[in-house]
């Protein structure tokens, strides 16, 4: 997937922006999600849709004010599980930045060297890698258990 993918954005004249490395992680993300919401969504009763629109709601607006809020605990911990996917990938950013662009996946490998190993840079770099990641999951902590339990109760 990432031969193909670096062929398109070299002649986008894409390579090592910002532009290759969102859509390569969009792409990538897009299907899980799907398959993750698609559950999510069915789960939603439809009398309380149906009873949205005899009240006068456009389908528009049955979405935005009753199956988005009903959805939420699923779409957040879909939301972390695509931020941790992407966080955490490597193959893309190798294949697709070079100096401007470079995500911390793929900086964090050039401080091992032949001769000398920067364990202090790579400490620090490992830290701040996590913290997002940690940050992310414990403020959405109770969205992420009744998103996870939510989805696989029949």
């Amino acid at each position: 997937m990432a031969f193909p993918a670096f062929l398109l954005f070299r002649s986008l004249g894409w390579i090592d922006t910002y532009q290759a490395i969102v859509t390569m992680h969009l792409t990538a993300n897009l299907p899980y999600v799907i398959w993750m919401m698609r559950s999510f969504f069915k789960d939603i009763p439809v009398e309380i849709e149906e009873s949205a629109q005899i009240d006068g709601c456009s389908t528009f607006q049955v979405f935005w004010k009753i199956s988005l809020p009903l959805s939420a605990p699923g779409l957040i911990a879909t939301a972390i599980f695509c931020f941790t996917f992407s966080w955490c990938e490597l193959l893309f950013g190798l294949v697709l930045s070079r100096t401007e662009v470079v995500p911390l996946s793929v900086q964090l490998p050039r401080y091992f060297g032949q001769q000398m190993t920067f364990w202090g840079e790579i400490g620090a770099l490992s830290t701040l890698s996590m913290l997002p990641i940690f940050t992310l999951v414990l403020l959405m902590q109770r969205f992420l258990v009744r998103g996870l339990t939510l989805g696989a109760i029949k």
